[in-house]
């Protein structure tokens, strides 16, 4: 759980997966278990390719291609779980409808936040990255239905971007893929966090 972040269970969840849907496979020099777990001592604490050099006993060349070989796997597997049940948003959840506050929320469609990642960054761009705590980070926008699963998720840009900055980026990059209703479902505007619980409507 230390070095993966993940009880063992779950890493041979993962692990099952990723060779049984997405095609991961073990090699002669590496087999797909030890890949994964290469991949996630990185991405974990994080870790540097140097440090896992060291820990794995395998040259930085070969680190630095399984990590990137297991990242396009993981990849994948992410397009297909970070999704909304209903992405047309043509329905309003039970939790909305029931709750006290009915009919207030019924056209939101979930809650946004955002939070962030340690990095280790070239020193050139070191000074992007310092967010108002000094650490280096890059900013994470997440979006969670009202069953608390992930149905967006939008990463890297700098930690001393603003939070508004970060919402407009991820609007503007993402564009028809950013979650929201279709164009007539609600009459409200595309995207806009209420009070401070991040409602999405």
């Amino acid at each position: 759980y230390n070095m993966f972040r993940m009880h063992p269970h779950v890493f041979e969840m993962l692990h099952e997966q990723l060779v049984t849907k997405y095609g991961l496979q073990s090699t002669k020099r590496m087999s797909s278990i030890e890949a994964l777990g290469l991949f996630l001592y990185m991405v974990g604490p994080p870790q540097p390719v140097r440090q896992a050099e060291n820990r794995f006993e395998r040259s930085m060349e070969t680190v630095s291609r399984k990590f990137n070989h297991v990242l396009t796997f993981v990849t994948n597997l992410a397009k297909d779980i970070i999704a909304s049940k209903d992405p047309t948003f043509n329905f309003v959840h039970p939790k909305l409808a029931n709750h006290k506050s009915a009919p207030s929320f019924n056209n939101a469609i979930g809650a946004l936040d955002g939070t962030h990642v340690k990095v280790l960054v070239p020193f050139s761009k070191v000074g992007q990255y310092i967010n108002r705590k000094s650490d280096k980070t890059q900013n994470v926008l997440a979006i969670c239905d009202f069953d608390r699963r992930f149905t967006f998720v939008a990463s890297g840009i700098p930690g001393s971007a603003h939070d508004w900055t970060i919402l407009q980026e991820a609007i503007r990059k993402y564009g028809p893929n950013f979650p929201h209703p279709s164009p007539g479902t609600f009459h409200r505007s595309l995207c806009s966090v209420v009070s401070s619980y991040g409602y999405v409507n």
